[in-house]
Order: structure tokens, then C-alpha cells, then sequence
């Protein structure tokens, strides 16, 4: 068996391991990666990616359906699904390809295989060449993986998971999904976009629970405006097939119901994936827990991104695994941001910061600024102003939230991340200069409401 020791071990390839593995190397560390799949984790294969390449094919058949509305005549379109999981497939092994390039580029070296650890710092890789490594410092990234319910289990033809839906070929003709949540809401608005009949079955009351109400009505509003059911407050007690169809138990608010469909999505959260023999802290759900300094209850053993718990976001993943690697090696490091959550539904949802209902509970009084997308000029040129644009502020005008439904506000919404992180407040904001005519200057109109100086509102 090979045995190396280096300063620097990243156990998981995906954007908290990668972006750990990246630091370590800008700091003159010795790294080695170990990753027992393929480097990109969840987000690149099995998430962010894919899912938006899916919804941007379902998003532009919608738009060539309202060609009409525009002045366009333009003859029957087909959708090709096959062909859109190709396109899919090629994104995704072009970014894995640009990835291990990244890697190979910064000196990082990937050790394929799956990691256990066998004792103090030391971790054994069983893969094509069977390794231990002995490491200074460990940082655990091994992220999450679906979870699944005891009495509807996918197999990969009609009953899927987040990860298997994405092999799939063919489109269902309808489709029940299991949680309302982001994962749920997204592929809701997929397979509702290409043809699919699609029902929602959420235990909550309502869809996205956690975020801003407003934004969740809105949500709700728009979907079941496409015609997406949606029930709230339901719960799938059985599933059975008969006749090659699947048929759900559901209990809603006491009541049952029963509903038939083609196939079905668990979209229920995510669970941890800890290594073998690690033995550290872990929270009731079974995410490890970490100190202020990522580390674990294990002496130089550290952890970042979704395996931590708190929001599962590539884009926080990336900043907690910089983040370790600096703490582990006494650089200046930082735990918490002002992390904006996104949704790429139809329409987009957008957030960082506080709910309304959460700034009441902290404080005696807030300010609240809204602007329908309704009076946005841009919007209404798009064919798209379903939406909103809202500002919560402290009575003194500091900014606690910012939360957005409708066109590109996954993009728009790293303008309010600034103003948090930079304390900005609700004056000073509504003096930067939004261009014209564009969706973004809602956020300015917004502003002007708390302020109470509207100009279009």
C-alpha cells in the first residue's frame, strides 16, 4: 500500500472541497484531493448545473409558445427531451473537464477513491491504488445526499430522487412531487414548462417554507396560475403500483385523498454523508458540528460546506471551504455572511436577509418598501411582470432584508447582498443610480417606497 503524508488532505470534490483545495495551493500548501466520484460534487453533476440547463431549455419553449404576443408567427415547436439531456450531459462534462483542468493547473492532486479514516489525522483511499494518507490538516467537504421516505423509495424508472430524475429520458406525462421546497418548486417548474402535468404534495403550509410570505403567496399565485397543483399541508402516506400507474395515498388537513400519476419525485430535503471512521460531533440530523474556526470535535480535522448544515448552497459552500483551509493554516478567516437564497423556479425568487416576519420578531418596528413588477417597463416588455420587489429596513433606515419574485432576480439579487454586507442604509441605497428601462430599477423603486417617496408606485 502507498503511503504519502502531506500538509493539506480535502476529502470531497465538490465546491467546498475544490474551492478548499484551490486556497490551499494559493497559500504554498502541500494538497492532495480526494474525491470517490467526480469532481464538481452534487452542484456541478447532480444539482445547480444540470437543473438549470433543464430549465433553461423549458424556459425558452414557454417563450416560443408566446411568440405570438410578440409579433411572431412561428410554426409548431416539438419538445425533444432526449435531446435536451443531452445538452445537459455535454455542459456538465465540459465544466468536470474545465474543472480537473483548474486542478491539475494549480498543482492540486486528485486521489480517486473513497476516504476512511483509520486513525489520528490518517486516511486510507480505496480506489485504483490502494493509499494511506497521513495529513497535518484534514477538511472533511463530503456534502449531503438525498433523502428519502421509508415507504416510497425510488428505483430509477417511475419513483425518483433529485439525482435519478436527471437520468431520466423521457418525459412522464404527469408527475407527482414530493415537498415543496426549493428542489421540489424547481423541478415543478421544469416538467410543468415541457407538458408535464404536475402535482405538488407539501407537509407545510405552503411552498418554500422559511422564506418571506409575500414571496411564498406570490410563489403559490404563479403556480397555480400554470396550472401546477399544489397541495399544502398534505402528507403521502402510501404508494402503489397498478397497471403501470402509481397510485398516492394523500392526507390533507385530515381528509384523504387519492391521486394517480405516471411517476413521482421525493424532493424531501437532503441528509450528510460522513467518511467511514470519523468519529466527531454531529447534530441531531447528523450534520458534523463545527466550531467558529470549522473545526471539528476532532483535533485538526476540519469540515465546510453542506455537511455542516445551515443553508446547502454552492455558493456558500465555496467561501466556507476557502474559509477552513485559512483558519486551519492561521489566516484571517470569517464564518457567517449575508448569503442570498435563490430559486430558479418560473417566476424567479430571489432573498438574503431577513423575512418580514422575522424582522417583527426582532424588532419593535420596521420599514417595508414594495414595487409590483406590474409598473416595471422592462418587465412588461419581457412578458414577464409577475412579481415584486421588497425592502425591509430598521426604523434608523438600516437594512435588514431584501427579497425578490420575477425576471432575472437570481442575477439582481447580489446588489442586495452588497448593501447588507456593506450596512448600507435605505438613503444611502436609493442614491446609486439604477439604469433605465431595466427590471433592476425596481429594486431603486422599492427604496423610494420605504422612504416614503415613490416615484412610480
Amino acid at each position: 500500500m502507498l503511503e504519502r503524508r502531506v500538509q493539506l488532505l480535502i476529502i470531497g470534490g465538490g465546491p467546498a472541497g475544490y474551492a478548499a483545495a484551490a486556497r490551499g495551493r494559493q497559500l504554498g500548501l502541500d494538497t492532495i484531493l480526494v474525491e470517490r466520484d467526480t469532481l464538481g460534487g452534487t452542484c456541478l453533476n447532480r444539482g445547480c448545473i444540470p437543473t438549470k440547463t433543464l430549465l433553461e431549455s423549458a424556459g425558452l419553449f414557454q417563450q416560443i409558445k408566446k411568440a405570438q404576443e410578440f409579433g411572431l408567427s412561428i410554426n409548431e415547436v416539438d419538445v425533444q427531451y432526449d435531446r435536451i439531456v443531452e445538452r445537459k450531459d455535454r455542459i456538465v462534462s465540459s465544466l468536470v473537464k474545465g474543472l480537473q483542468h483548474t486542478m491539475e493547473h494549480s498543482g492540486v492532486e486528485v486521489v480517486p477513491g473513497e476516504a476512511v479514516f483509520v486513525g489520528s489525522n490518517q486516511v486510507r483511499v480505496d480506489g485504483p491504488s490502494a493509499t494511506t494518507i497521513q495529513a497535518e490538516k484534514i477538511i472533511t467537504a463530503t456534502g449531503t445526499t438525498p433523502a428519502h421516505l421509508p415507504h416510497c423509495r425510488p428505483n430509477g424508472e417511475n419513483i425518483f430522487d433529485s439525482d435519478s430524475i436527471l437520468r431520466m429520458t423521457h418525459l412522464p406525462s404527469s408527475l407527482v412531487i414530493v415537498g415543496g421546497g426549493v428542489i421540489g418548486c424547481e423541478f415543478a417548474s421544469i416538467f410543468q414548462a415541457l407538458g408535464v402535468s404536475v402535482t405538488i404534495v407539501e407537509l407545510l403550509d405552503g411552498l418554500l417554507p422559511g422564506e418571506d410570505g409575500d414571496l411564498r403567496k406570490t410563489l403559490l399565485r404563479e403556480f397555480k396560475k400554470q396550472k401546477i397543483k399544489v397541495l399544502t399541508e398534505a402528507r403521502l402516506n402510501a404508494v402503489a403500483e397498478e397497471q403501470g400507474s402509481l397510485k398516492f395515498s394523500i392526507e390533507q388537513k385530515g381528509k384523504e385523498k387519492e391521486l394517480e400519476a405516471a411517476a413521482c419525485l421525493i424532493a424531501i430535503g437532503r441528509r450528510p454523508v460522513v467518511p467511514d471512521g470519523l468519529d466527531v460531533d454531529k447534530d441531531e440530523a447528523g450534520y458534523i458540528v463545527v466550531s467558529e474556526n470549522y473545526e471539528t470535535s476532532q483535533a485538526s480535522v476540519y469540515a465546510a460546506g453542506d455537511l455542516i448544515g445551515g443553508l446547502q448552497l454552492a455558493h456558500l459552500a465555496f467561501f466556507e471551504g476557502i474559509n477552513a483551509v485559512n483558519a486551519a493554516f492561521g489566516a484571517e478567516s470569517r464564518r457567517s455572511w449575508h448569503v442570498p437564497r435563490c430559486v430558479y423556479t418560473h417566476p424567479e425568487t430571489a432573498a438574503v436577509g431577513l423575512t418580514e416576519e422575522q424582522a417583527r420578531q426582532q424588532y419593535e418596528d420596521v420599514q417595508i418598501g414594495t414595487f409590483s413588477l406590474k409598473g416595471n417597463g422592462k418587465a412588461m416588455i419581457l412578458g414577464d411582470n409577475a412579481g415584486f420587489c421588497k425592502v425591509i429596513a430598521e426604523p434608523d433606515g438600516r437594512v435588514l432584508g431584501f427579497h425578490m419574485v420575477g425576471p432575472h432576480a437570481t442575477e439582481m439579487i447580489a446588489e442586495a447582498v452588497v448593501a447588507l454586507e456593506q450596512k448600507l442604509s435605505l438613503a444611502e441605497w436609493s442614491q446609486c443610480i439604477h439604469p433605465h428601462p431595466t427590471v433592476n430599477e425596481s429594486i431603486q423603486e422599492s427604496l423610494w417606497s420605504a422612504l416614503g417617496v415613490p416615484l412610480h408606485g
